[in-house]
């Protein structure tokens, strides 16, 4: 489901003392099944930005369209709206409450008011999903889970949405590596099979590199930069000026050139300097 933005204008705190413009005329077009990664720092506009796309934030001016609804229109259906676009923040588990995982991931098609039938395929469609076996925790308590188990049950109750765009906020934030790299590969797998629109907002550039088809850089309530991932970490001096670092592979074969490595730029990911630098010890012999 493609999704498009124009012109969005948002303020915190609006007359007040503290007066904050959050998103300064954000434009932005996403096509069906595209994954796109966003970056800045802190009080970039990133949170603020994805909260519009479901209409928990109404905008100051500007206009948010889900495939031909305009979300933004006045007495539009936000409750069919968001039927559309899941929407997991930072730590999920916390918002895990039911007595099993089974009716933590249910309680979504429940409020649908769907059929018993259709929750229960819902429900095992989206454990299967999130890597959980239905026979080994769809009876457990959500809070006898590991970190990493909680994190996919949580996400598995936005799946059972059905979403056709999903929106994850720093998804891996607080995981081990096994379960951060677990989750990630569970995002992409997601996305594989249900050919959904992802955006991904997280501070690991590695992560943003790996996933992304585009990335958007906020900076100071905008879009400063978008591209392919190749496209914008070859921005590095501007990156490093709204205190965003490159991937670390990245940075690494960028010292590399400096240092006279025959080595092309655009490199990103651990296999691709893999490649890179055996093509370079082969043209050295």
């Amino acid at each position: 489901m493609p999704v498009k933005v124009e012109d969005l204008v948002y303020v915190y705190s609006e007359g007040l003392p503290y007066e904050t413009l959050a998103l300064d005329g954000v434009s932005f077009e996403i096509a069906d099944g595209e994954f796109i990664g966003v970056i800045g720092r802190t009080g970039s506009g990133k949170s603020t930005l994805i909260q519009h796309l479901n209409g928990i934030l109404k905008p100051k001016s500007g206009r948010v369209f889900v495939g031909d609804a305009e979300i933004t229109a006045k007495g539009v259906k936000l409750a069919e709206i968001r039927r559309k676009i899941g929407l997991v923040f930072q730590y999920p588990e916390y918002q895990l409450f039911e007595e099993t995982v089974y009716k933590d991931v249910a309680f979504g098609p429940v409020s649908l008011g769907l059929s018993q039938r259709e929750t229960d395929r819902r429900v095992r469609e989206a454990l299967s999903l999130v890597g959980l076996d239905f026979s080994e925790f769809s009876e457990r308590s959500p809070f006898e889970l590991s970190g990493g188990q909680k994190r996919r049950a949580a996400i598995a109750g936005v799946l059972s949405m059905k979403p056709e765009v999903l929106i994850l906020d720093e998804p891996t934030a607080g995981l081990d590596p096994g379960s951060h790299m677990d989750i990630l590969n569970m995002i992409g797998e997601i996305r594989r099979r249900e050919g959904v629109v992802v955006i991904l907002v997280s501070h690991n550039m590695n992560d943003i590199a790996r996933l992304s088809d585009r990335i958007f850089v906020m900076n100071e309530g905008k879009i400063a930069l978008s591209g392919a991932p190749a496209e914008v970490f070859a921005h590095d001096e501007f990156l490093a000026s709204i205190g965003l670092r490159l991937p670390p592979v990245a940075e690494m074969m960028r010292k590399l050139r400096l240092r006279g490595v025959d080595i092309p730029e655009g490199v990103l990911t651990i296999d691709e300097a893999e490649r890179a630098l055996e093509g370079f010890l082969r043209r050295a012999r």
